[in-house]
């Protein structure tokens, strides 16, 4: 069980830049219709977001973007 919470964007409309790209969960192309979500990685190598990171403070995370179903297993 993850303790993130995701917010389900989509469905994605035919001109959506991300159209063709690869999931990086799943490595199928992003297409019209799909659900995507964020997955936050952490702070990537910005020495104050790492800073607050460490303090447990809000900070602006490094994220991936990957299919709603691959990161919650919700298919609906």
């Amino acid at each position: 069980m993850h303790d993130q919470s995701y917010r389900k964007f989509g469905p994605k409309d035919a001109d959506d830049h991300s159209i063709g790209e690869v999931c990086p969960a799943c490595r199928v192309a992003f297409v019209e219709g799909d659900f995507t979500t964020l997955v936050a990685l952490g702070p990537g190598a910005d020495s104050e977001s790492r800073k607050r990171a460490r303090q447990g403070r809000a900070y602006n995370a490094i994220a991936v973007q990957v299919h709603y179903a691959c990161a919650t297993g919700d298919e609906t």
